[in-house]
């Protein structure tokens, strides 16, 4: 994070893409159908979504080097969305089969259905949450060696 040299090869950097990436799959597995009509569903999908920009923001500021104009350590906010992150997925990892799954099991009749869809996104939510709780683990321990120093 320190260094936006090769950032992208750098495990911060691959893990962030890992994010974005499972994010992308979470959004094309996903159907309005699903999601619009239940809050709780619908702030997962809020979930995924401020989690993927934000990444995206990450990515690109510390591509473009511009995590130095900021007046505030960018490291350290980096650690506090990812602190956010994590919480904000541990509640989509319990929200949404909650919602979607309750009263809904699997059709006789489902070959490659959007039930199947539903499977997929619960699946990329607990990837992602322990993709962004690797994250955070890694940018706390590289803060920690950075202040060391």
């Amino acid at each position: 994070m320190a260094f936006a040299i090769g950032f992208l090869t750098t495990v911060p950097g691959l893990l962030k893409i890992l994010e974005t990436f499972v994010a992308c799959i979470i959004f094309t597995s996903l159907s309005p159908a699903e999601y619009k009509e239940v809050p709780g569903t619908q702030w997962c999908v809020a979930v995924y979504s401020i989690c993927f920009v934000v990444s995206l923001l990450i990515i690109f500021l510390t591509i473009a080097k511009l995590a130095s104009i900021f007046p505030f350590s960018f490291d350290k906010a980096v650690i506090s969305f990812n602190i956010l992150a994590v919480a904000m997925y541990a509640t989509a990892v319990v929200i949404w089969p909650l919602y979607v799954f309750d009263g809904n099991p699997r059709p006789n009749n489902c070959n490659l259905c959007s039930w199947d869809d539903l499977v997929v996104v619960t699946f990329m939510t607990i990837i992602n949450f322990f993709v962004y709780t690797g994250d955070l683990a890694y940018s706390v321990k590289i803060v920690r060696c950075l202040s060391a120093m």
